[in-house]
C-alpha cells in the first residue's frame, strides 16, 4: 500500500489545496507513481489547480455505486491526468458560484462551479458550515483503498470537516494541517487542530484542548530518528504543521506557535505571486519545479515518504 498523505486547512484561505496539488506533482516528478483525490464536496477543484478541470475522465459521480474496495489501477485507468498525476475530482454544475480562493481574485476568471451531489443536510459540524451526505462518507474509504493501494503516493485534499477525517483516518500515514499565522488564523486553529486530531483517533485530543493545555498527552504516530514517519506504527497517524505567512517569521515565533497547537513544524508556505497567473494560465503547482511551494512540497515528501527531491 502506498504512502497516504491528508492536507487539510485549519480556516480557509490559506492554500491548503495548492500545498496538495504541489506534493501530488513533485511527487510524479520524482517518479512515483501518484493519484490525488479530492474530499472536497463543497469547494472542491481540486482539477481546476491542476489544470485537468476540462480533461475528460471520470468524477466522484461516476462512483455512486461503489460497493467494496475499488481495484484502483482500472479506476485511475479512467481518471483525468495533469502532470503525471491521476486526479478524482468532484463534477461541476456549470454556472453556480463556489470555488476556493487559493489563487485570490485570479481564480474567478477561470470556469467555476459547485460540486454536484454528496452535499448533505444533517447539519454543519460548525456553524456556518456545510456538511457532506452519508452515502458518500460511505464509499470513500473503498476508493481511497483501492487508489492506495495501486500508487506509491495518494494525496488527499480534505476541507475542514472533520468527518471526513475520520472517514479515512484508519487509511492516513500522515496529516497536514495548513495554519495561517496570523490572529485569526491561530485562533481557528485553535478550535480546529483538536477536532481533527481526535478525528485522527487521538482520545485525549479534545480533554487536553479542554482542560487549557496544548499537549494531547500521547504521542501519535511514529518518526523514525531520520525524521520519516513510519506509516506501518501502531497508533493513528501523526499530524504535522505547516503555517501559511507572508512575512518572515522569527524563530520565537514558530516556536510559540508548536507549543500552543502542539503540533511539530513542518514548514512555512509563504504566499507565491506568481500562483494567481499560473491558474488561469493552467499550469499547476509545483510544476515551475523551483520557488517556495516545490520547496516546501519537497521537504515534504523528503519527510513524510523519504522520496529524493524530484530534478
Amino acid at each position: 500500500m502506498g504512502h497516504v498523505i491528508a492536507v487539510v486547512p485549519a480556516s480557509g484561505g490559506v492554500g491548503a489545496s495548492l500545498l496538495a496539488a504541489a506534493v501530488a506533482v513533485r511527487a510524479a516528478a520524482a517518479r512515483r507513481s501518484c493519484v490525488a483525490v479530492d474530499l472536497d464536496v463543497v469547494a472542491g477543484r481540486l482539477d481546476v489547480l491542476l489544470g485537468c478541470e476540462e480533461v475528460a475522465g471520470w468524477r466522484w459521480d461516476a462512483l455512486a455505486d461503489v460497493a467494496g474496495v475499488v481495484e484502483g489501477g482500472r479506476l485511475a485507468a479512467r481518471l483525468p491526468v495533469a502532470e503525471g498525476v491521476t486526479v478524482l475530482a468532484h463534477p461541476v454544475v456549470c454556472g453556480a458560484e463556489g470555488g476556493r480562493d487559493d489563487a485570490g481574485e485570479a481564480r474567478a476568471r477561470r470556469p467555476t462551479g459547485r460540486s454536484a451531489g454528496f452535499v448533505g443536510d444533517a447539519g454543519p459540524s460548525h456553524p456556518g458550515e456545510p456538511t457532506v451526505s452519508r452515502p458518500w462518507l460511505d464509499i470513500v474509504p473503498d476508493v481511497v483503498t483501492g487508489l492506495s493501494r495501486s500508487h506509491d503516493v495518494c494525496v488527499l485534499d480534505l476541507p475542514r470537516d472533520p468527518a471526513v477525517l475520520e472517514a479515512v483516518a484508519g487509511l492516513v500515514d500522515a496529516l497536514v494541517v495548513v495554519v495561517g499565522a496570523d490572529v485569526a488564523g491561530l485562533s481557528a486553529a485553535a478550535r480546529s487542530v483538536p477536532r481533527l486530531r481526535s478525528a485522527l483517533g487521538d482520545p485525549h485530543a479534545l480533554t487536553a484542548a479542554a482542560a487549557g493545555s496544548g499537549a494531547s498527552g500521547t504521542t501519535a504516530g511514529s518518526v523514525s530518528p531520520s525524521g520519516v514517519v513510519d506509516p506501518w506504527s501502531d497508533g493513528p497517524a501523526e499530524a504535522w504543521l505547516v503555517l501559511r505567512s507572508d512575512d518572515r517569521l522569527t524563530v520565537e515565533a514558530e516556536d510559540a506557535v508548536v507549543d500552543h497547537l502542539d503540533l511539530p513544524l513542518v514548514g512555512v508556505l509563504p504566499r507565491d505571486p506568481r500562483a494567481a497567473d499560473d491558474l488561469v494560465a493552467g499550469r499547476a503547482p509545483g510544476s515551475r519545479g523551483r520557488g517556495p511551494v516545490v520547496r516546501l512540497a519537497d521537504d515534504l515528501l523528503l519527510r513524510l515518504v523519504s522520496m529524493e527531491v524530484a530534478a
